[in-house]
Order: structure tokens, then C-alpha cells, then sequence
């Protein structure tokens, strides 16, 4: 189940709960499409690609190593690029893992760490977010 609602008063703040399932980076996906298609100004092709990738990444981390049924993802429009936040049930920090090109990963938190301006770990007993900005 997938909520995406945008907060009040806001305008260009949008966010959705997603349950940790497969589906959920698709869905997160297409929320990044909704949401800077609704914006006023235009965003250029490669940095939408950026976002996208980023807010792949980072759902498909807290699906593929958090615990907890749910991750949540918030897009907003900063002015000089996207902030994105992915939160999940889990305290346990990211783990940066040895690139294997045999097919099991490790290109995603790189890959993140170089399309992101900003990138931070806040961490709660409950859980963590990762929040990246994608510059314009």
C-alpha cells in the first residue's frame, strides 16, 4: 500500500509511505516523475535521471537492508536542486560495500554519494534517513 500526499501549504513538498516490497522503488520512481513534472520551473533531463537514481538507490537500500514494513520518501523543491529524504524502521547506518561485478552490488552508495550536493544520516532508536540534495 502506497500513499503519496503532498503536505499543506507547501506546493512543492510531496511524500509517500511505501511498504518494503519490490514494487516499492518503481513506485518511488514514479512519484519523482510526479512531482518535478508538476513543478513550475523546468528541470533538466540529466538532473531528473539524478533524482531518480538517487531516490532508486536509497528506496531500493531500505527494501534490500532495512528492517521494518515500512520506508517513506519525501521530494522538495529547495530552489537550487531536489532535497530527497529516505527514512526506514532501521538505526543500523548505510554500508558502503566492495563493488562486485559478478552481479551482487555495491554501486549504489557511491553512485549516490556522486550525484548528491548534500548527503546526511540522521539516526533515531526507531530508525534512520538518508537525505541527499541533486543539485540543478
Amino acid at each position: 500500500m502506497t500513499t503519496v500526499e503532498p503536505l499543506p501549504d507547501s506546493g512543492s513538498v510531496c511524500d509517500a509511505r511505501l511498504e518494503r516490497e519490490p514494487q516499492a522503488a518503481e513506485r518511488a520512481r514514479r512519484m519523482v516523475r510526479t512531482f518535478v513534472g508538476g513543478l513550475p520551473g523546468h528541470v533538466p533531463r540529466d538532473v531528473v535521471e539524478a533524482i531518480t537514481l538517487v531516490v532508486s538507490e536509497l528506496v531500493t537500500n531500505a527494501v534490500r537492508h532495512a528492517r521494518g514494513r515500512w520506508c517513506s520518501v519525501a521530494l522538495q523543491d529547495m530552489g537550487y536542486g531536489i532535497g530527497i529524504s529516505v527514512s526506514d524502521e532501521d538505526p543500523s547506518p548505510p554500508r558502503p560495500r566492495r563493488v562486485d561485478y559478478t552481479g551482487q552490488g555495491g554501486f549504489g552508495w557511491p553512485m549516490v554519494r556522486r550525484l548528491s550536493a548534500e548527503l546526511t544520516v540522521n539516526f533515531r532508536p526507531d530508525g534512520k534517513t538518508v537525505r541527499a540534495v541533486v543539485p540543478f
